[in-house]
C-alpha cells in the first residue's frame, strides 16, 4: 500500500515539476519575444493570456497594497520644472530618412467643432484622406506667422501648504507650430499624505495638433493593423506627443471599432475615444449607432467615463464601475487618463501614486468636462513629448522620469495601442 502512495506522490511530483518547466519555457519564450519588458510584465502578460487573468488581479492588488506602499511626507526627487533641452532625451533616429516631412494643409475648421480664442484669421485643421493614414499637403502659413490657437488652462493649485516653485504652472514644451506652443505640461502633488510623489499633466492644443489612433500590434487583439504598433516614419518630423491607450480589449467591459471593422461591439454608454478621419479625438460617453459615421475612423472604449460634466464619477452612486480590474480605485499606483475641455483641448494625466479619485480630481482641476481612464500600472502607463533638432529628429521626453521602457516607443513597433498627436501646421523653433 505505501509503495503505491509513493508512486502516486511520485507522479504527482513529476507532473508539478513539468508543469512548471513547461510554464518557465513558455514564459522564457515571451521574455525574448518582448526583451525591453520587465519579467514581471512577461510573467503577467503570459497569464492574462492563458486566463489566469484574476489571478494577475489578486497578486497585484496584493503587491500595491502591502508591498509597493507610497511613502508617507517627503518631498519630490523631481523638479516641477519641465525640463525642454536635449539633455536626459532620448533622439529617435529613422531606419530610413524621408525625403521631405509632410507638411499639413490649414483649412477652415468643422463649424461643429470648439472655436479656439481666435489670434488669426485662419484655423488649423488639416485635410486628410478617408484611409487610416493622414494625407497633409503643402499650404502656405499665414504672413503673420500664426493661426488660430486655443488659451491653456489655469494654474493648478497644490494641496499641499508649501508648493515647491513652478508647482501647478503650466509650462510650454517641445517646438513651435505655426509661432504658437501646441503643448504644455505641469506637475502637481494630489494630496497632503503622499507629498513625495507628483501628478504629471499634459495640455494638447487641438487647434494646432491633429490627433491619430495607432492599433498596436497585439492590442486591440483581433481587429485591423495597418502600422504593427509604429507611427509611420514620415510623420516623425511632425510628432509632438504621444500616450498610452486603453486596457487590454477583454479588460474594457467595452467595444472596439477601426477603419470600418467592428472588432468588438461597441457599448451604449461607455466613455470612448473617437478619432475622425480629418484627426479630430473626441473623448464621451458612446450615445449609439448613429454616432457611428463614415467621418469615424476609430472607436477605443474602457469603462465608464470617470469624469462627467466636469465632476468626478469615482464615488458615484449611479457609476457601479471598477476603476481598473487589479487596484479598483484605492490603492495608489501607476493610472493615466484622458480628458477634454470644453474648447476642444485635451489633457492628459499620469501619476505613480494615483488613486482613482485623485486621477479624477487632477483632471477635473485641469478643467476637464470628460475624461476617460487609460492604461494602468508601470510601463502600461506611458506619456511623452517631443522636440524637434534642426535635422528634423525627433527627441523623446517622458512626462514623469520614472516611466520605464523605451522612451520612443510608441514610434516603433509596439503590441499595445497609442495616441499620437502630431503639428497640424510647420514646426518651428523649441520653445525656450
Amino acid at each position: 500500500m505505501m509503495r503505491w502512495i509513493r508512486r502516486a506522490l511520485l507522479l504527482i511530483v513529476v507532473v508539478i515539476a513539468a508543469g512548471l518547466a513547461f510554464v518557465g519555457w513558455s514564459i522564457f519564450q515571451s521574455a525574448k519575444a518582448s526583451p525591453d519588458e520587465p519579467i514581471q510584465v512577461v510573467a503577467a502578460t503570459w497569464m492574462r493570456d492563458h486566463n489566469l487573468g484574476a489571478v494577475v488581479a489578486k497578486l497585484e492588488d496584493f503587491y500595491y497594497a502591502y508591498i509597493s506602499k507610497p511613502e508617507v511626507g517627503g518631498k519630490p526627487t523631481v523638479s516641477a520644472q519641465i525640463g525642454n533641452g536635449d539633455g536626459s532625451a532620448d533622439i529617435a533616429t529613422p531606419t530610413s530618412t524621408p525625403t521631405s516631412a509632410p507638411t499639413p494643409t490649414l483649412t477652415a475648421a468643422p463649424t461643429t467643432a470648439p472655436q479656439p480664442t481666435a489670434t488669426a484669421a485662419a484655423s488649423a485643421t488639416p485635410a486628410f484622406t478617408l484611409g487610416p493614414i493622414p494625407q497633409p499637403s503643402a499650404s502656405p502659413v499665414p504672413t503673420d506667422g500664426s493661426v488660430a490657437h486655443l488659451t491653456p488652462p489655469e494654474a493648478l493649485i497644490s494641496p499641499v501648504s508649501q508648493p515647491e516653485p513652478l508647482e501647478g504652472v503650466w509650462q510650454p514644451v517641445g517646438n513651435k507650430v505655426a509661432g504658437s506652443p501646441a503643448v504644455y505640461v505641469t506637475r502637481v502633488r494630489t494630496d497632503t499624505v503622499h507629498t513625495a510623489y507628483y501628478a504629471t499633466a499634459m495640455w494638447i492644443d487641438t487647434s494646432l495638433t491633429t490627433a491619430m489612433f495607432i492599433p498596436g500590434s497585439e492590442e486591440p487583439k483581433g481587429g485591423p493593423n495597418p502600422f504593427n504598433g509604429a507611427l509611420p516614419q514620415e510623420y516623425w518630423p511632425l510628432v509632438m506627443a504621444n500616450t498610452n491607450g486603453a486596457f487590454r480589449l477583454d479588460d474594457t467591459r467595452g467595444g472596439y471599432y477601426y477603419d470600418g471593422v467592428m472588432v468588438k461591439p461597441l457599448e451604449k454608454g461607455r466613455a470612448s475615444a473617437v478619432f475622425t478621419r480629418d484627426g479630430h479625438l473626441t473623448i464621451g460617453r458612446w450615445s449609439g449607432p448613429a454616432e457611428l459615421t463614415p467621418e469615424v475612423l476609430a472607436v477605443r472604449q474602457n469603462l465608464d467615463l470617470i469624469v462627467a460634466n466636469g465632476q468626478s464619477k469615482v464615488n458615484s452612486p449611479g457609476y457601479s464601475t471598477t476603476w481598473g480590474a487589479t487596484t479598483d480605485k484605492e490603492n495608489l499606483a501607476w493610472r493615466a487618463g484622458m480628458g477634454q475641455r470644453a474648447d476642444g483641448s485635451l489633457v492628459y494625466v499620469i501619476g505613480q501614486a494615483l488613486s482613482a479619485q485623485t486621477l479624477a480630481d487632477t483632471l477635473v482641476a485641469s478643467g476637464v468636462r470628460r475624461a476617460m481612464v487609460l492604461d494602468m500600472n508601470q510601463y502600461w502607463s506611458a506619456g511623452f513629448f517631443f522636440t524637434h533638432n534642426r535635422a528634423g529628429s525627433a527627441i523623446c521626453h517622458r512626462l514623469d522620469p520614472d516611466i520605464g521602457g523605451p522612451c520612443d516607443r510608441f514610434l516603433r513597433p509596439y503590441k499595445r495601442d497609442s495616441f499620437q498627436f502630431l503639428a497640424a501646421s510647420p514646426v518651428g523653433r523649441r520653445v525656450g
